[in-house]
């Protein structure tokens, strides 16, 4: 199984497009960490898109991205971290994400990494 990570990508990112592209290394610059627990992580955002939970879509081989404003990103999180709110790593996160602008999209980004 190949490693799989989440991060918050630059939907500015000029290489990267939502809308076609060729599917090879196509996502948005990564601007965060990775994410805490980005394997279940992973796979619950599929799960989300493909319920049509959030608005997302495959964009790479590998990667699937769902462009979000970062209100959007904490109300997704705060439900997956529910337990683990304690967490510095989290909170860390967190913070990182109520800096971004809050008038802006980003790209949630759930990726395999090999």
């Amino acid at each position: 199984m190949a490693d799989v990570e989440v991060f918050i990508g630059d939907l500015t990112d000029e290489t990267f497009h939502y809308e076609g592209g060729d599917w090879n290394h196509n996502y948005p610059k990564r601007i965060s960490g990775f994410f805490p627990k980005g394997y279940d992580l992973f796979f619950s955002v599929l799960d989300d898109i493909y319920y049509k939970r959030i608005e997302g879509k495959q964009t790479d081989w590998g990667s699937h991205t769902c462009p979000m404003y970062p209100n959007e990103i904490l109300a997704l999180l705060e439900n997956y971290y529910k337990r683990d709110m304690g967490d510095d790593k989290v909170q860390e996160l967190f913070q990182f994400i109520k800096q971004l602008d809050p008038y802006q999209q980003y790209g949630l980004v759930a990726c395999e990494m090999t």
